[in-house]
């Protein structure tokens, strides 16, 4: 199978390590990835249409503990996703278009896939800066991964979907799409939309609000308040969900964040191949959302396993 660089997309030798054309590292895939299976290799799970996702509940409360520091686990979490992405969706990276700061109004174009990300769109969003001001100037309370309910109700209280500038984005890209009474449709543009404002680490456990995230980036935990908020605005139910994710290359468990939406059917237009992924929460469905890399459409599982995303912490969006 060719190979092709993550970062310029040349084609790139399989032995290796260094890209000659852009000096990027080469991701040679994941450990046990020719088929060798480790005896601590988590046991795979039958193949379905569908997959509940079970809770935190089977993990030592000592190997929980164990975290790389934040810019490892971001840095590490988004090449992860990146590389998983650019195998399964053969589709061009698609982002911001431009960014303007003009007097008293900020401009950023966005560009993003709807129509299961075939067709390509985008849309301006237009701020005044004294709206940006407002929230940059709010409070921002701090949070960390050590208690999961706690962390997705700090997490939560950045969320703003009643936001008059939220709800018209939401709109908006909404109106992007070939059927605008199809859920998953729309719910797939806003991911889109949502994933190509572009993943930025942050160096403190410090949330954005979504208007902050859409003009200045951000990490999970920013991408999914500003999606989380999107859909809330048009009366889609939908929670903040914090993850202990497996590391498959260095055997380590780290925090991560994305969101969880309720449907009443299941999902099947994501780019990835089936099956699609869900929490079991008080007996709804709650469909995996992942926010941080182009591509992954609802019920769209970012590891290879569903034993390396165990929930350890929810949180409703109001």
């Amino acid at each position: 199978m060719a190979k092709f660089c993550s970062e310029c997309g040349k084609p790139v030798e399989n032995d290796w390590i260094v890209c000659p054309y852009c000096s990027n590292t080469i991701y040679h895939g994941p450990k046990f990835a020719t088929g060798q299976k480790s005896d601590d290799e988590p046991e795979p799970t039958p193949e379905a249409s569908t997959m509940r996702i079970t809770e935190f509940d089977s993990l030592e409360m000592e190997e929980v503990e164990k975290r790389l520091t934040k810019p490892q686990q971001r840095a590490l979490m988004i090449g992860i996703i990146i590389v998983i992405a650019a195998i399964v969706i053969p589709i061009a990276s698609i982002g911001v278009l431009y960014s303007t700061n003009s007097g008293n109004n900020s401009k950023k174009a966005i560009n993003f896939y709807v129509n299961n990300g075939l067709t390509p769109a985008s849309y301006t969003v237009s701020i005044p800066q004294s709206r940006l001001d407002y929230y940059y100037d709010l409070s921002h309370p701090y949070h960390n991964y050590t208690d999961g309910d706690y962390v997705a109700t700090i997490i939560t209280s950045y969320c703003t979907p009643n936001d008059g500038n939220i709800i018209k984005i939401a709109q908006a890209v909404r109106s992007k799409c070939r059927n605008q009474s199809d859920s998953e449709e729309v719910i797939n543009a806003l991911l889109s939309f949502t994933q190509a404002i572009g993943y930025k680490s942050d160096v403190f456990d410090l949330c954005k609000y979504p208007l902050e995230t859409i003009f200045k980036e951000g990490d999970c935990e920013d991408l999914s308040v500003l999606f989380g908020s999107l859909v809330v605005s048009l009366g889609f139910d939908t929670i903040i969900i914090i993850i202990d994710m497996y590391d498959e290359i260095d055997d380590e468990w780290y925090g991560h964040a994305c969101a969880g939406l309720y449907l009443s059917f299941v999902p099947t237009h994501h780019s990835s191949y089936p099956p699609s992924y869900y929490f079991d929460i008080d007996s709804k469905n709650y469909w995996i959302c992942e926010t941080t890399s182009q591509g992954w459409g609802v019920g769209a599982l970012p590891v290879s396993e569903p034993g390396y995303f165990l929930m350890i912490g929810y949180d409703n969006i109001t």
